[in-house]
């Protein structure tokens, strides 16, 4: 009992410290590169060894030898992250071999990193990271297509540890910069009432209409994801509301919750604070996060739309009416009690638009949070409410870098070992220099890396090795890595490791295979969209304008044909025939070019007559 107080106790005032530390430095500027980076690091790897305890035996309970290793392994990592800061200036200047400590902290580094992998996202991640080391140390046993040279184990151990291109290179730089900043933005506003007021406004705003509490799910899921930018955590938040209220209203439980999955889903890509990746892919780029934004809009709409309409759809088929208006929350007092609380989202939209970086956006969005929270008296800040919007902070990035951290093991052997240009070749040839077989197959690779690791991990690796590729082949940058990016992110919705939807699951208590496959079949335009806008960038808002609304137009319309072919209703019911000709039709609209959207138009209008001519035989038989 006494070891678990002082964990708790001690963690706490390292979390408040730190996210003080880091909140400070997003509004006046970061220490030294190594330094920045390492003391973020050290305090999420030495969190994660406390708050994580390793247990054993049936009862999964510890013991004295336990809990001896939990402070061993803490006080290791922590001691590693140190080291590091110490000697790194000097490092960085020295010629010929490095001492034998730096190996052997190295070593340390690496062994420590990866069980604190482990413990925050499991086996996935651990397995990949190993799998490269063993291939960079074994490069002149394997095949010739992707042999190398080989290196020492020291050599690794040192180019893992002392390297800014590996542990604690780029990924674990934003994290340190941008994402930290971000996330205690998010952490404030849901602690000061955010969260809940996106909740009730959206519930206010559809909750009569059919299907209420399920586009209340949407609406408020969108929300939540543009300050959250995690699905899990956006699922936890919003749908211990709005599932419940969805099985009251009709919905069946695994409908609840997939309904819940796919629309918190949403929130990795939707602007303005998308998931942590979205940082990256600026760095990566070299462009502005606001430009980074600004081509995820109309792929989230599209997605929200799509959603919207599946929602309506399974309305209409089910029934389901809205909840009377005497049991919703009037929208005029909503505002006029906590409207305030959508200030600081309103100032980060306007920083991001007017160029400020994001580190400048997410500190004046934090203090301005505090400023608005003290106009009214049920918000209003208390000492005690600020720490606990300190210390949730760095638990909640805790897990994004330390799957940085070991991402960075990948890009690290990827670097050493030119991987990375042996892939590209290996691609291009596979698919023959054809973009749209490399698009399926790097999308394939993608899901399939993304239904077992997090989103962000997944898009580090992969953007280092695939975009090349794409791009070579003709995709513009951009589109390259938005393509990933997304695929990355709904690798957690899709079948047969469907975590978002998993976790939903457990909310409404349904069967996880049944929420996992109906998500999947509610969420398949998230599947389409990243084709769409990697052979056609104006859905990413670059070219001409009269190019990006022809684009538009032609992809909304696509995308209601395909929601009507999925689920047999949009505007009313649909026969089979015209059901499939919708599908075609929405293929076509969804293709660029004006020739398959006139084609695809004309379909339209044939499944319309088709349905209408059914419709007039079953009334007058």
């Amino acid at each position: 009992m006494f070891d678990d107080k002082l964990r708790t106790k001690l963690c706490r005032y390292v979390f408040i410290v730190a996210a003080l530390l880091y909140l400070y430095t997003s509004g006046f500027g970061s220490f030294s590169e190594m330094t920045h980076r390492a003391l973020l690091v050290a305090v999420c790897g030495f969190s994660v060894f406390l708050k994580k305890p390793f247990k054993i035996g049936k009862d999964k309970k510890q013991n004295f030898f336990t809990r001896m290793l939990d402070w061993l392994f803490s006080i290791g990592f922590t001691t590693a992250c140190i080291y590091i800061m110490c000697i790194w200036n000097s490092r960085t200047s020295k010629i010929g071999g490095a001492p034998q400590i730096d190996i052997w902290m190295g070593i340390l580094m690496i062994v420590l990193l990866l069980i604190a992998s482990y413990k925050t996202t499991g086996l996935p991640l651990v397995i990949t990271c190993i799998v490269f080391l063993l291939y960079a140390k074994f490069g002149p046993y394997l095949p010739r297509v992707i042999a190398h040279r080989g290196e020492s184990w020291s050599r690794i151990a040192q180019f893992m540890y002392v390297s800014t291109g590996s542990i604690f290179g780029i990924p674990v730089s934003i994290a340190a910069t941008y994402i930290i900043s971000f996330v205690i933005f998010g952490a404030f506003l849901e602690r000061f009432g955010a969260g809940q007021w996106f909740v009730d406004i959206s519930y206010a705003a559809t909750g009569n209409y059919r299907g209420g509490p399920a586009k209340t799910s949407v609406i408020s899921s969108a929300l939540m994801g543009m300050i959250s930018g995690s699905p899990a955590a956006n699922v936890v938040t919003t749908g211990a509301f709005t599932i419940p209220l969805m099985k009251r209203m009709g919905y069946k439980d695994y409908e609840a919750a997939a309904v819940e999955s796919v629309a918190s889903t949403g929130g990795m890509f939707t602007p303005p604070i998308m998931g942590a990746a979205a940082f990256l892919m600026a760095e990566y780029l070299n462009i502005s996060y606001a430009s980074v934004a600004k081509a995820a809009i109309l792929p989230a709409i599209l997605y929200y739309i799509s959603i919207f309409l599946v929602v309506d759809a399974i309305a209409v088929k089910s029934n389901l009416l809205g909840i009377p208006k005497n049991e919703l929350p009037n929208a005029k007092s909503i505002m006029k009690e906590r409207g305030q609380l959508c200030l600081p989202i309103v100032l980060v939209i306007a920083g991001i638009i007017i160029g400020w970086s994001a580190m400048k956006v997410a500190f004046w969005g934090t203090v301005s949070v505090l400023l608005v929270a003290c106009i009214k008296r049920e918000t209003r800040p208390t000492l005690k409410g600020i720490l606990e919007a300190l210390e949730s902070s760095i638990k909640n990035v805790s897990g994004i870098v330390i799957s940085c951290a070991s991402a960075g093991i990948i890009v690290g052997v990827i670097s050493m070992t030119g991987l990375a240009t042996k892939l590209s070749y290996t691609l291009i040839n596979i698919a023959h220099g054809n973009i749209y077989i490399a698009a399926v197959l790097v999308a394939f690779i993608t899901i399939i890396l993304g239904c077992g690791m997090p989103p962000t991990p997944t898009y580090i690796i992969l953007a280092t090795v695939l975009v090349g590729p794409l791009t070579k082949m003709g995709a513009s940058a951009i589109s390259a890595h938005m393509f990933i990016f997304m695929f990355a992110s709904i690798g957690a919705l899709t079948p047969p490791v469907a975590i978002t939807a998993y976790t939903a699951a457990a909310i409404a208590k349904s069967d996880p295979n049944k929420t996992g496959y109906r998500a999947f079949r509610m969420g398949l335009v998230a599947y389409i969209i990243p084709f769409i806008f990697l052979l056609n960038p104006a859905l990413l808002l670059t070219g001409s304008l009269p190019i990006v609304v022809m684009a538009v137009i032609s992809s909304i319309i696509g995308i209601f044909a395909l929601t009507g072919a999925i689920e047999g209703y949009i505007f009313r019911s649909w026969i089979t025939v015209s059901r499939i000709l919708l599908a075609l039709a929405a293929v076509l609209l969804l293709i660029p070019g004006s020739i398959t959207d006139i084609i695809g138009a004309i379909l339209m209008l044939i499944a319309f007559f088709l349905s209408r001519i059914a419709d007039t035989k079953k009334r007058t038989s």
